[in-house]
Order: C-alpha cells, then sequence, then structure tokens
C-alpha cells in the first residue's frame, strides 16, 4: 500500500507573532529555506511523493510557495480545514478529501534530526495501525503525553498539568495503517474543554480498542516551533541535520 503523507498548517502561529500575522510558521525561512519545504524534503527521501497539505490561515500563502509540488518532484493537494477544531479533525477532512491509504501525519511545525526513514521502516514492518514517534522534553506540559507500561503506550494525556512519571512527549509524527478505522475513531469523539478534536482522545481510541499502537523514541534532536526561542535553537541545530 502507498503511504500518503498528510502535512498539517492551518494554525495562526499566535506564539510567533508579529511574525505570524502575515506568514504562516511553518513557511518562515530556516537557513534560507521555509521549514515546511524541508520537511517535504525529509519526508520524500522517505518514499512519500503524495502530499495532502491541510490549510486555513494564510493558506494561499502555501499554494503560491509549493504550487502542485512538482518543482519538488512531489504531488501537492490541498484540503481547507474552515474550522480549525484540533489534529483530529484536520486528520478527518484529509481523509474526507481522498486520503485513503496508509498515512504519515506530519505537523508542519516540527522539525526531526533524525531522518524519518527509521520511523516508517519501522511502523510497516511491526505492520502496527497506529505508530507515534516519542521524546523526552525539558517540559512536558506543554504538549501531549504517552504513558509507557511493559514498552506499551497505556494512556495518552493532552497537556498535562504536571509531569508524568514513566511517560515520553509525542512529536509531531504519527502514522495510520487503514483510514476507515481512523473515520471509525473520529466518530466517537467529542471536543475537549478547549473546543477540539484531540489526537491523543483518537489514538487512545485505538489503544482501548486493543489495536496495535506502537511508537519508537527518536535517537535525536526534535523542535516544535512554537516560540521565538524554538526558531533560534533550530537555526542552530539544523547544521548537524546535514552533517
Amino acid at each position: 500500500m502507498t503511504m500518503k503523507g498528510v502535512i498539517l498548517v492551518a494554525g495562526e502561529g499566535t506564539r510567533l507573532r508579529p511574525l505570524t500575522y502575515t506568514l504562516p510558521k511553518p513557511l518562515i525561512p530556516v537557513m534560507g529555506k521555509p521549514l515546511i519545504v524541508r520537511s517535504i524534503e525529509n519526508l520524500k527521501d522517505s518514499v512519500i511523493n503524495d502530499f495532502y497539505v491541510v490549510v486555513s490561515y494564510l493558506g494561499f500563502l502555501f499554494k503560491q510557495t509549493l504550487h502542485d509540488g512538482s518543482e519538488l518532484g512531489v504531488k501537492i493537494k490541498y484540503v481547507e480545514q474552515g474550522e480549525r477544531l484540533g489534529i483530529a479533525h484536520a486528520i478527518h477532512r484529509a481523509i474526507e478529501n481522498g486520503a485513503n491509504d496508509e498515512l504519515l501525519v506530519y505537523l508542519g511545525d516540527n522539525y526531526f534530526g533524525e531522518d524519518v526513514n527509521r520511523f516508517v521502516k519501522e511502523f510497516k514492518e511491526g505492520n502496527y495501525d497506529v505508530y507515534m514517534v516519542l521524546t523526552k522534553h525539558r517540559d512536558p506540559t506543554r504538549f501531549g503525553n504517552a504513558i509507557i507500561n511493559d514498552n506499551k503506550i497505556v494512556k495518552l494525556v493532552e497537556k498535562p498539568k504536571e509531569p508524568i512519571p514513566n511517560s515520553y512527549v509525542i512529536t509531531g509524527i504519527y502514522m495510520f495503517r487503514d483510514p476507515d478505522d481512523v473515520e471509525k475513531a473520529f466518530k466517537t469523539l467529542k471536543p475537549s474543554l478547549r473546543g477540539e478534536y484531540e489526537i491523543t482522545d483518537l489514538i487512545q481510541w485505538f489503544i482501548d480498542n486493543n489495536y496495535r499502537v506502537g511508537y519508537t523514541i527518536t535517537n535525536s534532536w526534535w523542535k516544535d516551533t512554537g516560540t521565538p526561542q524554538d526558531i533560534l535553537d533550530l537555526v542552530y541545530l539544523m547544521p548537524y541535520h546535514f552533517t
């Protein structure tokens, strides 16, 4: 089965204002190239050539930058997320618009020091229904957390108030084997207190219903570019990605 890439770029990037008043966060240049272009090039190296880019805020700028993807040697289809109702909803919108193969979902403001080839290989070889990339972070309360017990993910918690023992931060890569199962899970969800359909709730459905939910821990650095300091950190780290 061919794997499709789903890149989520609908957010407003409020913590990066005033930069993001006129430029979406994934289009901010990092070492002379928009972050999303670097991400697509990285994913292309993992033999992903078809992408669904889920847009909303200033979405036309992505189309002006990436066009149909041919300049990068890939195919790009744009999906509108009219209401920004969370990551799970964005994945649902991509599936509604034709993303009907194995899916690698990638948050467009993330970047990994490690190539994603290993992640994709382990997902396929393990025949997992869902697969996540985890890491440790100095402030786990900023992110979703995965609680591990006996080398299995037993529970996901979205932005806990305090650090949780035996847990890892969930990074911005998620893989799904069967979009029909994703839709089945999505139909059971209700919006969280912040009004979003949470990715942690979506994957928790797979855990609770005894699907094969696997994970790996990245061997390198990972950046979620939510703040100006994160951008500066990425500029510092990026050269090490190409050594």
